[in-house]
């Protein structure tokens, strides 16, 4: 949430009058609703106010593994947390070709994303089953897929989300990929 206040040579001074203005008038009308007795109205002004906390689950494979995603139900069951399935897949390593042209670029380029568009399609498939489980327990689930380094990835991810909790990762695939994250990485064995 960006600062709305800053300091200047005379004291404190609003940097978003508006959004601030805003949001105490959210906050007033939330509190009313409140007061008459209509708590759903109430909730439902200052829902988009409030962000849920955040479970990571991370797959550098297609197929989330099964102790993977039960963990992650698991805890977000008991915190109240929404779980968020993060594929991460790599794009392939170009071997050195021996064409050259315009041609061969875009031979590349249609490899790469019939690749990427695998790796997509796997990694859909094996979150649709955890997202159908997640749904009828009642937690909030979304699956994310990126390219790239798996640190890399995961820290822009976590910016990108914001109140991640923490980060679950199969031992096998933290020690594999080698990532290492500033948030809270927890090992999942099994």
């Amino acid at each position: 949430m960006p600062r709305l206040l800053k300091k200047d040579r005379e004291g404190l001074a609003v940097r978003r009058p508006g959004f601030l203005r805003k949001t105490l008038e959210d906050f007033a009308m939330a509190e009313s609703f409140a007061e008459a007795g209509l708590q759903d109205q109430a909730a439902g002004v200052v829902a988009p106010r409030v962000e849920r906390r955040k479970i990571v689950s991370v797959s550098t494979d297609a197929e989330f593994p099964q102790p993977l995603m039960r963990q992650a139900m698991s805890l977000a069951g008991r915190l109240r947390s929404e779980v968020v399935a993060l594929s991460i897949g790599r794009l392939p390593v170009e071997a050195p070709d021996a064409e050259t042209g315009e041609q061969a670029d875009v031979r590349r380029e249609a490899h790469l994303q019939a690749a990427k568009d695998l790796f997509i399609s796997r990694a859909d498939a094996s979150a649709k089953e955890y997202e159908r489980e997640a749904r009828s327990l009642g937690i909030p689930f979304r699956h994310e897929v990126r390219f790239g380094k798996p640190g890399e990835v995961i820290e822009r991810m976590c910016a990108e989300l914001r109140r991640v909790e923490f980060v679950l990762a199969t031992r096998e695939q933290k020690q594999r990929e080698r990532f290492s994250v500033s948030m809270p990485v927890f090992e999942v064995t099994g």
